[in-house]
């Protein structure tokens, strides 16, 4: 059929219209995928980062897999946006110790594992020691380590010690001149400090020599950590301490009913000292989805302040403990473990934009409420 001029100008008109109003719809997407900030354009810590890809790779005698910070965990950190992980250098878990049956020994020698490792990092990795060390801005060539030591085993006295207060807290203050800048109270079983939730979830308050801790560390400018204590001596803590407490690595009890989560009055009595609950996978329990209903859940309990993350899971590099890529003959896992970091990050961080969460919220949850409180107990220099 013919047409005319008017209506091939008519037509011409519409169609580059439509091509006018395609490209801006695809120029609009292209600038909110640039604009969206990814892991990389936030401070992430890490709230608890297990030695366990260490002892897997110790395990092996093999030189190649002698430095396992420098070759294989820090370029998969770096990678994925991660610019803290929270480091227990021992406690009183045997895997903690690398092995060792014996609590102060075995814990020093996994200190100096990690330190060891710092030094052949030619400056890639340092550790947070004062306020002075605390990220401001992300940094994607540099890995801090905040060293932990997850049960306080490792520092326990003789049961009846003749000896002044002072002496009683002195292998405390050792690890803490060694770098050390947390200690979780308890592992999962009783220690001279205090009960863990195998005592039972109600189970005892602090000892004395627990209560006496709790006053050094606040003196000293040390993290105290509750992850794995009974209820009874959160709450003891929470009455004592004068400032903030953090669980690094539990979630509330409500999404896992088990002993070792949280019960909301252990999550309001955390956040009562300004402290922070870092939500925690589980591996065929929780997924990131149900991660983020944890986080949206204490959010509306206690505040965005007093929420953070733990741990997201394995990864490619390392997808579960016993496993090394190239040397386990069995397959490796699926899902989350077959992910690299960057994704964990990124997929997690996705999530939370689509909950509403805005950038300033985002940061405070990756990263920022953990910073907030090292501010505010840490040495200044």
């Amino acid at each position: 059929m013919r047409i005319n001029r008017r209506q091939f100008l008519q037509k011409s008109g519409r169609s580059v219209m439509s091509l006018a109003l395609a490209s801006q719809f695809l120029n609009s997407k292209v600038a909110k995928a640039q604009d969206k900030k990814g892991p990389h354009q936030y401070v992430i810590v890490q709230g608890h980062h297990d030695i366990w890809e260490f002892n897997d790779r110790f395990a092996l005698n093999d030189p190649s897999q002698n430095s396992p910070l420098r070759d294989f965990l820090l370029p998969r950190l770096l990678d994925g946006g991660v610019d803290v992980i929270i480091m227990p250098a021992g406690g009183d878990s045997v895997d903690q110790r690398g092995g060792s049956d014996k609590l102060f020994e075995g814990s020093m020698r996994v200190l100096d594992m990690i330190l060891t490792e710092i030094e052949k990092t030619n400056g890639k990795v340092s550790l947070i020691k004062s306020v002075k060390d605390i990220p401001k801005v992300p940094n994607p060539d540099h890995l801090k380590i905040f060293l932990d030591i997850e049960g306080g085993g490792p520092i326990q006295i003789d049961p009846e010690p003749g000896y002044h207060r002072d002496r009683r807290l002195a292998l405390l203050r050792n690890f803490f001149r060694l770098g050390v800048r947390g200690m979780q109270l308890t592992h999962h079983a009783r220690n001279q400090l205090a009960d863990g939730f195998w005592e039972g979830k109600m189970a005892g308050r602090l000892s004395k020599f627990g209560v006496e801790v709790v006053e050094e560390m606040n003196r000293l400018g040390m993290m105290i950590g509750v992850s794995h204590l009974s209820a009874n001596g959160i709450y003891h803590v929470a009455e004592i301490t004068k400032h903030p407490i953090v669980s690094t690595h539990t979630n509330p009890q409500k999404f896992i009913n088990t002993p070792r989560q949280h019960m909301d009055d252990e999550i309001k009595a955390i956040a009562s000292t300004g402290g922070i609950v870092g939500i925690r996978y589980i591996e065929q329990k929780t997924s990131y989805e149900m991660l983020v209903d944890e986080i949206e859940y204490m959010v509306n309990l206690v505040g965005l302040k007093h929420v953070g993350v733990g741990w997201l899971g394995h990864d490619v590099g390392h997808p579960a403990v016993g496993y090394i890529p190239g040397y386990s003959k069995e397959p490796p896992p699926g899902g989350v473990e077959a992910q690299t970091m960057y994704q964990h990050w990124d997929n997690f961080l996705n999530l939370l934009v689509k909950r509403g969460y805005t950038e300033n919220d985002i940061a405070l949850i990756l990263g920022g409420n953990y910073l907030r409180i090292w501010k505010e107990i840490l040495p200044a220099v």
